[in-house]
C-alpha cells in the first residue's frame, strides 16, 4: 500500500469533526510551517563539525546552541536554505512553484506576494541545495557540448552595460560556454560547467575520469578533445561527422541532443537568459527535474553547507573565469557574506 493509500485509509476512519479540524490545519499551512521551522536534529557545530555543543536559549521558538569549540551560536537551521529566513510559509509556497515549474522571477514574486531581491534570492537559496553529482556510466554512453553565450546578466558597473555578453563572432570562440553533457541509456546523466572557450581533454578529464565502467562504449562526434580522452582512458570510441547526426543503427547522440534542445529553450526563452556565473545551477535545476531522484524538501532541512555555497557563489565564479577561461574577472559583487566555509573546502563538495 502506498503512502497516499494509507493516508487516505486513515482519513476514512476519522470522525467529521476531527476531518473537518485536520482540513483546517492543512489549509493554515501550519503543519508545513512547523516542519520546516524545527529543521533537521542537530549532531554538529556546522561551523567546525565538533560534538560539543550544549542549548543556549531560544529565538523565535529555534531552540539554539553554543558550540564548546568554536563558541559559535547556532540553530537547527544554520547553514541550511532556510537559514535567516524570515516568511518561513511563503518560502515553502515558492519552493513548490519554482519546483513545478521553470517560472521567470517576477511571475513567483508576484504570486507569493514578495521582492523581486527576496525571490532571486531564494532562488539560488533552493538551487544551492542541489549538487552536481557526479554519475557513474554504462554500456553505450552519448557525450556532447552544449554552447551557450557567455553572459554577465545583473552585473552592475561595466562600461557596456546595454551588452552583458555574447560576440559577433561565429562558430567556437572564447565568448561560448560550454556545458558537458554525458548521459547512458540507463538514464545516467551528467551536466557540467567546463570552460568558456573550445574544450579540451583535461575539461572532460576533470569531470568525468573514473566515471566510464570497462564496458563502455563512447559515442560523439568527431571532436578531438573527447578521441584523446577516450584513447587515455581505454574506451572504446564511435564518432561520426557532426551533419550525421548518427554512426548508424544505436550508435547516435539524440538523446543528448534533445536534453540540449530542450535546456537551451528553458535557459534562452523561458527564463530569459541566465547569467554564466548561475549556469551550472540551472544546469542541476534541470537534470534534477529530468532524473527525479534527489530529495530536495530533506535536503533543504538537512544540508548545512547551502549557505556557505550560496554565500560563496561570486568566489566560485571568480575562480572558474580566472582558470578556466580567457576572460577578464570584472566589476565584483559589492555585496558581502561572512562565509562558513573557506573556498577549498567547497570545491571538494559537488556543488561547483
Amino acid at each position: 500500500m502506498t503512502n497516499k493509500e494509507q493516508i487516505l485509509a486513515l482519513f476514512k476512519i476519522l470522525t467529521d469533526s476531527e476531518k473537518q479540524v485536520l482540513l483546517q490545519e492543512l489549509n493554515s499551512g501550519e503543519v508545513g510551517e512547523t516542519i520546516l521551522l524545527e529543521g533537521a536534529p542537530v549532531v554538529s557545530c556546522p561551523y567546525c563539525d565538533s560534538k560539543l555543543f550544549v542549548k543556549n536559549g531560544t529565538r523565535g521558538g529555534l531552540q539554539k546552541y553554543r558550540c564548546k569549540s568554536c563558541c559559535k551560536i547556532f540553530t537547527s537551521r544554520t547553514g541550511t536554505a532556510l537559514h535567516r529566513i524570515q516568511k518561513v510559509d511563503k518560502f515553502d509556497f515558492y519552493k513548490s512553484l519554482m519546483l513545478d515549474s521553470y517560472h521567470p522571477l517576477k511571475d513567483l514574486m508576484k504570486k507569493v506576494g514578495i521582492s523581486l531581491q527576496t525571490a532571486f534570492d531564494w532562488r539560488h537559496k533552493i538551487l544551492s541545495t542541489i549538487s552536481s553529482k557526479k554519475e557513474s556510466f554504462e554500456g553505450i554512453t552519448e557525450i556532447d557540448d552544449i554552447w551557450f553565450l557567455y553572459s554577465q546578466k545583473g552585473r552592475k558597473g561595466l562600461d557596456y552595460s546595454r551588452k552583458r555578453g555574447g560576440s559577433n563572432r561565429a562558430g567556437d570562440n572564447d565568448f561560448q560556454a560550454k556545458l558537458l553533457i554525458t548521459s547512458d541509456r540507463k538514464a545516467n546523466t551528467d551536466l557540467s560547467l567546463v570552460r568558456i572557450g573550445r574544450i579540451k581533454k583535461s575539461d572532460i578529464q576533470r569531470k568525468i575520469s573514473g566515471k566510464l565502467s570497462k564496458n563502455c562504449i563512447l559515442v560523439s562526434d568527431k571532436h578531438k578533445s573527447i578521441s584523446a580522452f577516450a584513447k587515455s582512458e581505454g574506451i572504446e570510441h564511435i564518432s561520426f561527422i557532426s551533419s550525421n547526426h548518427t554512426a548508424g543503427g544505436e550508435f547516435h547522440v539524440q538523446n543528448v541532443n534533445s536534453m540540449a534542445s530542450r535546456l537551451k529553450h528553458i535557459i534562452n526563452h523561458s527564463l530569459r537568459g541566465v547569467s554564466t556565473k548561475y549556469l551550472q545551477s540551472y544546469a542541476n535545476w534541470f537534470k534534477l527535474k529530468l532524473c527525479k531522484n534527489i530529495e530536495v524538501d530533506k535536503e533543504i532541512s538537512n544540508n548545512k553547507f547551502v549557505s556557505a555555497i550560496h554565500q560563496n557563489r561570486e568566489g566560485i565564479y571568480k575562480k572558474f573565469i580566472e582558470n578556466f577561461s580567457r576572460r577578464t574577472y570584472r566589476c565584483p559583487v559589492k555585496k558581502h557574506f561572512t562565509n562558513l566555509l573557506d573556498f577549498d573546502r567547497i570545491a571538494k563538495l559537488q556543488y561547483i
